[in-house]
């Protein structure tokens, strides 16, 4: 009986492509998984829909959003940022858990701005209710990042 080295060789290159199909399969999920955008659906999330970011805006804004599991004693706001200063000025409180559509009004110098939406626990959300009531004109100091569920950048300009 003769021993074909070469047919052994064949044989095993043809029983390794499946497998090596099968790794490329499951790095492709792996990479996919960790950067989808929605890997934990029970984490707060929000989106401004409209304006898109870079988009110039007139002095009244229409604004498109929506917002979903929010924890019971946290509050939504739609917020204009001015990171150049270290500010804000908070526009609305918005329901938690919803799609909405809603225009603010954004006056001021003709330069970029970024329109954000924050969660915030109870002490802010009075805090900013009573700016609001008050009308004041200056702004509020900007929440850390880790508040910002989303943001876009906008130029105030037309």
């Amino acid at each position: 009986m003769k021993f074909d080295s070469k047919a052994i060789n064949k044989q095993t290159s043809k029983q390794h492509i499946p497998l090596i199909g099968t790794l490329l399969l499951c790095l492709l999920i792996a990479v996919l998984t960790l950067f989808s955008s929605d890997s934990d659906p029970n984490q707060p999330y929000g989106k401004i829909i409209s304006p898109i970011a870079a988009t110039t805006t007139s002095t009244t804004v229409s604004v498109a959003a929506e917002t979903r599991n929010i924890e019971p004693g946290q509050y939504i706001w739609l917020v204009v940022d001015k990171p150049g200063i270290n500010l804000c000025w908070p526009k609305i409180q918005i329901e938690p858990d919803t799609k909405f559509k809603t225009i603010i009004y954004e006056e001021g110098k003709k330069e970029p701005y970024t329109l954000s939406l924050y969660v915030v626990h109870k002490t802010i959300n009075d805090q900013w209710q009573e700016w609001l009531g008050d009308e004041i004109s200056g702004g509020l100091p900007m929440l850390p990042e880790k508040r910002r569920l989303d943001s876009v950048r906008l130029i105030l300009g037309k």
